[in-house]
């Protein structure tokens, strides 16, 4: 892992170690800091451990992940991102019986690779261990990029949980301070450039003026909050914009939305989009990696361009006008996680691989 600050891989590595604590030992190593969530892991009795990398490649790292390995007697190291991946190949220059796993989650940008990438993935990309993306778009853009044919793929999954009712709806707005009368577009994110939450305000403006009584809730923190104010400044939208910061009640507060957006224009499987599904409600998402995988294109959501907030507007007016095709497609979501990405799926396809190769 890079790092344990709240962010949805690092749920999904919570997930992982928590879940199959009680059937195989685990530790877990960030080459940065071990974030919030770290800490709480600690707390609960599990090995974390920080390396604090600084800036540039750090081929020493590798060691110290040999050295962290054989600390805890580990045989499988599970790398979770790009970098990670690297260290933990470099790791097996130290301790040949380590064998690694490598999951990478998505992309910080939807511009392609450099050559230094490309080159450096054929040599990293062509390891013979177990390899897997998140989507099948994902995976077909890694082998693009260098990487062997035999990369496996392993979608995210999600706790389902209840179905919100009335009474979550009335709270989750109150907490918002939203009207009944008023359609509440949400999103839950990182403020990230990779997320174009820009694009979003400007196409909430745009419904506005269409004469939607709307507003916008955007759930989560990051580097982009200063820019992303001043773009609702900039469209005249910011009494109706509320940046709540980072909250650890995403769920409950989902249960106050009508609609659901993604604006990203890069995305592995969204776990949010994934949890607005199973509560229940219609998602407006840009088609892009592996969002098309999950969304359903007029069957639970409506999916647009990436970068285009005109193609948001629409889909956004065409649901808030229809609550009936709101609610046809927040069922037919709900049945599709339920169907295909729920945790227990995800959990059981890594304990499997953990098992082969701890029998190796």
């Amino acid at each position: 892992m890079l790092g344990l600050a709240p962010g949805g891989t690092e749920r999904l590595v919570i997930e992982l170690v928590t879940r199959l604590a009680g059937r195989f030992r685990m530790a877990v190593c960030c080459l940065d800091d071990p974030g919030t969530w770290g800490l709480d892991l600690a707390a609960q009795g599990v090995p974390v451990t920080a390396l604090h990398r600084g800036a540039g490649f750090r081929p020493s790292l590798g060691s110290q992940i040999a050295r962290f390995a054989r600390a805890h007697d580990a045989s499988v190291l599970h790398c979770h991102h790009y970098s990670p991946f690297v260290y933990g190949r470099l790791a097996r220059l130290w301790n040949r019986h380590l064998q690694v796993v490598y999951t990478e989650h998505g992309r910080l940008s939807d511009v392609p690779a450099t050559l230094k990438r490309r080159m450096a993935n054929t040599v990293v990309g062509r390891y013979g261990g177990p390899m897997f993306a998140v989507s099948g778009a994902l995976r077909s853009h890694l082998v693009s990029e260098g990487f062997s044919r035999r990369l496996g793929v392993i979608h995210n999954g999600i706790e389902i949980g209840a179905l919100p009712g009335e009474e979550d709806r009335r709270q989750a707005r109150a907490v918002l301070h939203v009207s009944d009368d008023t359609i509440l577009v949400g999103t839950a994110a990182r403020l990230d450039p990779v997320k174009d939450l820009p694009s979003l305000i400007e196409a909430v403006a745009h419904v506005r003026r269409a004469g939607t009584r709307v507003a916008l809730a955007i759930i989560g923190d990051g580097p982009e909050r200063v820019a992303i104010e001043g773009a609702a400044r900039q469209h005249g939208v910011d009494d109706i914009v509320t940046l709540t910061g980072y909250r650890a009640d995403v769920r409950q507060l989902l249960s106050g939305f009508d609609i659901y957006v993604n604006s990203s224009i890069s995305e592995g499987v969204s776990l949010t989009i994934l949890e607005a599904m199973a509560a229940g409600l219609p998602v407006v998402a840009t088609n892009v990696g592996g969002t098309p995988e999950v969304v359903l294109d007029n069957v639970t959501g409506v999916l647009v361009p990436a970068r285009s907030p005109a193609a948001l507007a629409e889909a956004l007016l065409g649901l808030a006008q229809f609550s009936e095709r709101r609610a046809r497609m927040g069922r037919a979501g709900r049945g599709r996680v339920s169907e295909m990405f729920t945790i227990e799926r995800m959990v059981e396809d890594y304990a499997r691989v953990y098992a082969q190769m701890g029998s190796r």
